[in-house]
């Protein structure tokens, strides 16, 4: 029972000391992106960017392939790189989604976010790829009308001649 107890003592006591060092990890938020990551044609978005150690960041670096970038909400076109410099508060930038309108698989915008520390080195770092808008399907059904009624009339002609068929057999069995 007394080892049972020093090992409890010991797990308690590094257990204390864990948080300090999870303390020190790097750790930052990117909020205002749309949900799925589909975007809306033309959409401006705000985005905030939160860190835990801001004193430890000199510059944010932020880039996309697609769309346009601005520290305010006034945009001028093809702005794919944008650098803000060091905040206490966080940093706030907005997006404006591509205005044209692309083919399947084409139109993503990859954002790549970089944390770059007084040092000039890398504190940290965020990539995503922003899709183009999701294809809806027409509401309408791409079998032909005529291919509807056809399948309908021959599912009324097996069901006519199912219930034919099982009067038939049973009048044989009430004749026996």
């Amino acid at each position: 029972m007394d080892a049972l107890q020093k090992s409890l003592l010991a797990l308690v006591a590094i257990s204390l000391f864990l948080p300090i060092a999870q303390a020190e990890d790097k750790i930052y938020r990117v909020e205002g992106l749309p949900e799925d990551l589909h975007y809306s044609t033309g959409k401006s978005y705000e985005i905030v960017l939160t860190a835990n150690d801001y004193a430890s960041i000199s510059e944010v670096n932020i880039s996309v392939t697609n769309g346009s970038l601005s520290s305010t909400d006034s945009f001028e076109a093809d702005v794919y790189n944008l650098i803000l410099e060091s905040s206490d508060e966080g940093w706030i930038f907005f997006w404006q989604a591509p205005t044209q309108s692309f083919s399947l698989g084409e139109g993503n915008s990859l954002m790549t976010i970089i944390f770059t520390d007084t040092d000039g080195q890398l504190w940290s770092s965020y990539e995503s790829m922003l899709r183009s808008p999701e294809i809806v399907s027409h509401s309408t059904s791409g079998v032909p009308d005529w291919a509807n009624s056809l399948a309908w009339a021959g599912v009324s002609i097996t069901v006519l001649c199912s219930v034919a068929g099982s009067y038939v057999l049973r009048r044989d069995k009430i004749k026996q």
